[in-house]
C-alpha cells in the first residue's frame, strides 16, 4: 500500500462532494418521514439481507430482490439532478403511493452543506437551503429553488473540466454525463467501463467514442494543445466534406446538364431515344432540327396570333367607344326623367332633388363647349332655372304658372321615359357584344401566350445546349476541378498530420497517466497477487483500465469496478475533476465468486483505513445483495439493512400494488 499512498495526496480532508443523509418521507412534513438513511464519508454498504436456507420465506420473501436497493440509488440520483427515464418513473411510481410526499437529502458541495427536498410530484419541484436540516425546509420561506442548486451543483464540477466541450462534435459536456458515470445504471450491468446508462442513454452525440472524451477531460488527461488539435480536425472535416461535394458537382454537372437538356426536348416532342442530337448529314433528321422545325411553325402560329389578337383589341376598343356614348345617352334620358318626376311628385325628396339641379344650373359658369356662348346668356338655361324656381313648394303665389309648369314637367317626363325605354334595348346588346369580345380577346392572348412559350422553350434549350457544348470540357472548369482535387489532398493532408500529432500527445508519458497507471496496477497487485499487474490505456474507447488476468465474466466485471476506484481515488489529486462520489448499484458479484467480491469490498475498506486513517477524502456508496465481509456487516461500514421478510424490513416500509421494488428484474 506504500506505492498507493505515494499515488495519492493527503492534504484533501473531504469528497468534492458526497451525501450524509438520505431521508423518505409520505408528506411534506417533519413527522411523516418513512426512512433515514446516514451515510459517511468512505466506505458505504447497503445489505438487501437474504432469508436462510430452509427458512420458511419463499418466493419474493426468499431474495434480496425488490427491498429498495436500486430505488434508494434512483433516490440519490434524484436528488442529484437526474432526469434519467429510470428515474422519472419511480417518481412517477412512488407518486402514486405517496402523492404529497417526497425525498430529502443533505449534501456537502464544495465545503457547503444543502438540505434539499423534491416532491414525487412531477409537477412540483422541490427547494434548497444552507445547512443540513432536512426537517426545517418544510417551514422555511428563504429557501432558494431546486433549479439555482443544479445549477450551482453543475458549475462547481463543470469549472474544473477542460475542456468544457467535446472537440470533435461541440457538444457542451453537461453535469448529467458526469452523473451518468458516477452513478452506472444497474441496467447498464458494468459489462464494460463506458456502459453508462443502458437503454436510455446519456444524451452524448456519439455514444461509443464521447464517454472516453469525458474521461480524459474529467480527468485531466486531455491538455489544450490536443483539444485545439481536435477541434482543428472537426474543423478540416467539414471543410473537406465541402470540397468534396463542389468538386462532384462539378464533375457530374456536365453529364447531368446535357441530360437534362436531352431528356427536355425528347421528352417535348415526343422523339425517339435513338435519334441523334446533332446531324452533319443533310438526308439525316436530328433532335436539333425537330426543335428547329417546332420552333418554325410556333414562330408562324404566333405571328398569326399577334395579328387576330390586333383585330379583335381594335374591335373592342370600337365596340368600348360605342358603349360609352350611347351609356351617356341613356344616363342623360334617366336623368331627364328623374327630375321631371322629382317635379311631378314635389315631396320633401323630389324638392331636395329639384333644389340641386337648380344650384347646379345657376353655378355654371364659362362658356357652353356646344353653344359657344356663356351658360349666363343661354336660354335653356335660363328657362330651366325659371321652370325648377316655379315649382318650388314654398312659391303658391303664381297659381297658373305653377298650373302650367307641372304639365310641362309631365310631358318632359314621358318623353324622357320613352327616349330612356328606346336606348335600353341597343344597350344591352352592345354590352353583350363587349363581353363576348372581352372573352375573345383573352383567349387569343391565351393562346398567343402559349405559342410564345413554344417558341422561347425551343430556344431556351437549344441555348442552353449550345452553351454547355461551348464550356464543358473547357480549360476553365478543368481548372476549377484540379483546385478543387488539389485543395482536397491538402487538407486530407492536414487532416492526417493533426491526427498523427494528437497520437504522439496520446503516447506521451504525462504525469497524470502515470499516477493512473500506479494507482491500478498497485490495487490489481493487492487484491489479485504480486504476478498479476494492471494497466492504464486511456486511448481504449472500450477496456482504458486492464487486468493481465484473464478469468472471462468476473475479471471483466472486476476491470469495472477497480477502473471506478481507481478514479475515486484519484479524485483527491489537484488534477482531477472527479466529484469524489462513487454509487455502485448491486455490482455483478453473482458473475465473481464470492471472495473476489468479499475481497474487493475489504480492499476499500483497507485503503480507507490504512492511507486515509478513517477519515477518506471520498464516499464509496455499494448495494448489495451478497452478504458482506464479517468486519464490514457492522458500523460503520453497513448503513442500513433491508430485509425481504417484513414490510418494515422494505425500504418504504411497505409492498406497492404494483411492486415499485421489483429492481428491474430483468436487468439482475
Amino acid at each position: 500500500m506504500e506505492n498507493l499512498q505515494e499515488s495519492l495526496s493527503t492534504q484533501k480532508s473531504s469528497p468534492h462532494l458526497w451525501i450524509e443523509r438520505l431521508a423518505i418521507f409520505s408528506q411534506a412534513d417533519a413527522d411523516q418521514c418513512i426512512r433515514s438513511v446516514a451515510f459517511r464519508r468512505g466506505l458505504n454498504v447497503i445489505w438487501a439481507h437474504e432469508p436462510a436456507a430452509g427458512s420458511a420465506y419463499t418466493g419474493i420473501h426468499a431474495a434480496g430482490h425488490g427491498v429498495g436497493k436500486t430505488s434508494l440509488c434512483l433516490l440519490m440520483r434524484f436528488c442529484l439532478g437526474d432526469n434519467a427515464k429510470s428515474v422519472n418513473e419511480l417518481r412517477e411510481e412512488v407518486c402514486g403511493e405517496f402523492p404529497h410526499g417526497g425525498v430529502g437529502m443533505v449534501v456537502h458541495l464544495a465545503n457547503q452543506t444543502f438540505a434539499v427536498f423534491r416532491l414525487f410530484n412531477a409537477y412540483k419541484d422541490g427547494f434548497v437551503a444552507n445547512g443540513s436540516n432536512i426537517e426545517s425546509l418544510f417551514n422555511d420561506n428563504t429557501s432558494q429553488s431546486f433549479k439555482d442548486f443544479e445549477t450551482q451543483l453543475a458549475e462547481v464540477f463543470l469549472s474544473r473540466i477542460h475542456p468544457r466541450i467535446i472537440p470533435e462534435t461541440a457538444q457542451v459536456i453537461e453535469w448529467r454525463h458526469i452523473l451518468a458515470w458516477m452513478t452506472r445504471d444497474q441496467g447498464s450491468r458494468f459489462k464494460s467501463f463506458f456502459a453508462w446508462r443502458e437503454g436510455e442513454g446519456t444524451g452524448l452525440q456519439r455514444s461509443r467514442q464521447d464517454p472516453p472524451i469525458i474521461m480524459r477531460a474529467v480527468l485531466g488527461l486531455m491538455d489544450q494543445q490536443e483539444s485545439g488539435l481536435l477541434t482543428d480536425i472537426r474543423a478540416l472535416e467539414r471543410n473537406l466534406e465541402t470540397v468534396q461535394q463542389d468538386t462532384e458537382r462539378l464533375q457530374q454537372e456536365p453529364v447531368l446538364i446535357r441530360r437534362r437538356i436531352e431528356s427536355e426536348l425528347r421528352t417535348w416532342l415526343e422523339l425517339p431515344d435513338d435519334l441523334p442530337m446533332h446531324s452533319d448529314d443533310l438526308f439525316k433528321e436530328s433532335v436539333e432540327d425537330k426543335v428547329n422545325e417546332a420552333r418554325k411553325i410556333a414562330e408562324t402560329q404566333l405571328n398569326a396570333a399577334d395579328t387576330a389578337l390586333d383585330k379583335a383589341n381594335e374591335a373592342l376598343f370600337k365596340l368600348r367607344a360605342e358603349q360609352q356614348e350611347l351609356g351617356r345617352r341613356y344616363q342623360q334620358a334617366d336623368d331627364e326623367y328623374q327630375l321631371a318626376k322629382a317635379a311631378h311628385l314635389k315631396d320633401e325628396e323630389s324638392v331636395k332633388k329639384i333644389n340641386q339641379q337648380r344650384s347646379k344650373l345657376q353655378g355654371l359658369v364659362g362658356p357652353c363647349e356646344h353653344g359657344n356662348i356663356l351658360f349666363s346668356e343661354c336660354a335653356y338655361i335660363k328657362d330651366e332655372i325659371q321652370k325648377l324656381q316655379a315649382i318650388h313648394l314654398k312659391d303658391h303665389r303664381d297659381q297658373s304658372t305653377l298650373s302650367r309648369s307641372e304639365k310641362e314637367w309631365a310631358a318632359r317626363a314621358v318623353a324622357a321615359l320613352k327616349s330612356r325605354d328606346a336606348l335600353e334595348y341597343p344597350r344591352q346588346k352592345l354590352n353583350n357584344q363587349v363581353s363576348v369580345k372581352e372573352q375573345e380577346c383573352r383567349s387569343l392572348k391565351i393562346k398567343r401566350d402559349s405559342v410564345m412559350l413554344t417558341v422561347d422553350r425551343g430556344r431556351r434549350l437549344l441555348g442552353e445546349l449550345d452553351r454547355w457544348e461551348r464550356l464543358s470540357g473547357s480549360t476553365e472548369e478543368a481548372e476549377t476541378i484540379r483546385q478543387l482535387i488539389s485543395r482536397r489532398e491538402a487538407i486530407s493532408s492536414d487532416i492526417d498530420n493533426k491526427r498523427l500529432q494528437v497520437q504522439m500527445l496520446k503516447q506521451k508519458n504525462s504525469y497524470r497517466k502515470k499516477i493512473l497507471a500506479d494507482i491500478i496496477n498497485t490495487l490489481t497487485r493487492e487484491l489479485l497477487s504480486e504476478e498479476a499487474f494492471g494497466n492504464f490505456e486511456f486511448q481504449d474507447e472500450s477496456r482504458p483500465f486492464q487486468l493481465s488476468v484473464r478469468g472471462g465474466e468476473a475479471y471483466r466485471v472486476l476491470e469495472v469496478l477497480l477502473g471506478d476506484l481507481v478514479c475515486l481515488l484519484d479524485s483527491v489529486n489537484s488534477g482531477s475533476a472527479f466529484p469524489g462520489l462513487l454509487v455502485h448499484d448491486c455490482p455483478r458479484e453473482a458473475d465473481m465468486s464470492s471472495g473476489l467480491y468479499e475481497n474487493f469490498l475489504l480492499l476499500v475498506q483497507k485503503i480507507e483505513q490504512e492511507i486515509f486513517g478513517g477519515e477518506a477524502p471520498f464516499q464509496y456508496i455499494v448495494t448489495t445483495t451478497t452478504p458482506p465481509p464479517a468486519s464490514i456487516q457492522c458500523s460503520p461500514y453497513l448503513r442500513v439493512t433491508l430485509d425481504p421478510c417484513t414490510d418494515e424490513g422494505l425500504l418504504f416500509r411497505r409492498r406497492f400494488n404494483i411492486s415499485l421494488q421489483s429492481e428491474y428484474l430483468q436487468g439482475i
